[in-house]
């Protein structure tokens, strides 16, 4: 890919494209400098493995909290620049149809009404058969973005040979019980023979105490391994049910 460098903030200049649309786009490889390039260049590039152009900061006048994620099945932190895309970045690590993201790789520029625009899209994805797709939150209450920046997604992702979505992050019973399961992402140790024990527990859909009960394992640290299990989709439950010690999973 042939990109134009740059050491540091892009000003308005010469580098911006004149009036119209017409996109440029910014990101940074790990460890390496800012590139400057047009949209269709971004083809094949691997946002999705590569950090924010710069540390996200909240918005101006409203409380934020920067969130550094670090992936479940990869050597990768996501850096989340709202509560809104942590949400989402906690769904997007547990949905194995996901195969690598990140939050905010890459930051568009374009000239409009005068004024130069800057905008850096939520999410960057890689999907399980390597569809990228850039994902969008929706504004709270609406149902879509801004046409102007909605058109401008568009014509990006057309050039850039990706998919464009809009989306909503994991929000009420469904967030709730993802943010639970989230606390045990990360295996603890060799857990092999006890996950076998589980997994015969709940060949019939069983009540996770119950299970555990049935599995022989110590009821706190059986239940740890459960929900472990349930994050790692080897045990499956209704994601739409409260996730108590009495909901029921059963074997993937």
């Amino acid at each position: 890919m042939s990109a134009v460098e740059a050491s540091g903030d892009l000003l308005e200049g010469e580098a911006v494209p004149g009036a119209g649309q017409r996109v440029v786009a910014l990101y940074r490889e790990p460890y390496g400098p800012v590139h400057l390039c047009s949209v269709a260049q971004l083809q094949g590039v691997v946002l999705e493995e590569f950090g924010p152009v710069s540390e996200p900061v909240p918005y101006r006048g409203r409380k934020g909290i920067i969130t550094y994620w670090p992936v479940a099945t990869r050597e990768q932190t996501v850096v989340c620049g709202s509560l809104r895309q942590w949400r989402l970045a906690v769904e997007l690590d547990f949905e194995p149809a996901w195969a690598a993201f990140s939050a905010g790789p890459v930051e568009l520029r374009w000239r409009a009404g005068g004024r130069l625009r800057r905008w850096r899209p939520d999410f960057l994805a890689r999907t399980a058969d390597g569809v990228r797709e850039v994902l969008v939150l929706k504004p709270p209450g609406q149902e879509s973005l801004p046409a102007a920046r909605l058109q401008v997604l568009e014509e990006v992702a057309r050039a850039a040979g990706w998919r464009a979505r809009q989306v909503r992050e994991p929000s009420g019973l469904r967030g709730r019980n993802l943010g639970w399961l989230s606390g045990y992402r990360f295996p603890a140790g060799d857990e092999e023979g006890q996950g076998r024990a589980l997994l015969g527990a709940f060949r019939q859909p069983t009540g996770l105490r119950a299970g555990v009960a049935a599995s022989g394992l110590d009821e706190l640290a059986g239940l740890d391994l459960a929900y472990r299990m349930l994050w790692q989709r080897r045990l499956l439950f209704d994601i739409a049910q409260p996730l108590l010690p009495d909901a029921v999973a059963w074997t993937a």
